[in-house]
């Protein structure tokens, strides 16, 4: 029987494949990239937004450094952890196309076609930010942490439904300061005990 003490430790493993893979895809993706250099056509907002997505990864597993002290896991909280994870995976896994090194890659191309996945799945991940709050620590998250998760999932919406190239090329580069700014002000600082 595993010790409430240790539990998050056994719960962790999975999550960390999970957030390990989401990584995984990204690097992938800059791999091609290289491999495929004279015959790439980069676009901006998916290289931005591959920064975002490794950002939103370090946050999540960072964040998930508060839950180790915690001894009172249920099956529902473990799953709203997976899912979040899971979400996080399949944003890294359609931000770059699949490619191989024989193909051509046109960033701007797949970014347009891929756009409404890419997005709808991060306005999923907003909305599980604070489901997850109140479903793992049966909290509402703070105002201002509510402010941020607002103004992206409005962004979002907006990246996801727009055509006009002018808007991504403006506003991937605003969310990625937007989260930086978030990451700066809401996550907390780790204390040795």
């Amino acid at each position: 029987m595993v010790q409430a003490s240790e539990a998050f430790l056994y719960l962790a493993v999975l999550t960390s494949i999970i957030l390990g893979l989401a990584i995984q895809q990204v690097l992938l993706g800059y791999r091609d990239l290289i491999l495929t250099r004279t015959r790439t056509q980069l676009y901006g907002p998916v290289l931005v937004w591959s920064v975002i997505v490794l950002l939103i990864v370090a946050q999540n597993w960072w964040e998930s450094f508060g839950l180790a002290g915690r001894n009172d896991w249920n099956f529902l909280s473990f799953g709203m952890i997976l899912l979040q994870a899971t979400i996080i995976y399949m944003i890294a896994a359609v931000t770059f196309p699949r490619s191989e090194a024989a193909e051509s890659i046109d960033l701007r191309e797949h970014y347009f076609r891929e756009k409404r996945a890419i997005y709808g799945l991060a306005v999923a991940y907003v909305v599980s930010s604070p489901v997850r709050a109140l479903i793992v620590d049966g909290t509402i998250l703070p105002p201002i942490d509510l402010g941020f998760h607002a103004l992206f999932l409005i962004v979002f919406a907006v990246l996801g439904w727009a055509d006009r190239p002018i808007l991504h090329r403006v506003l991937v580069p605003v969310v990625l300061l937007g989260f930086v700014g978030y990451i700066a002000l809401m996550t907390p600082v780790l204390t040795g005990g």
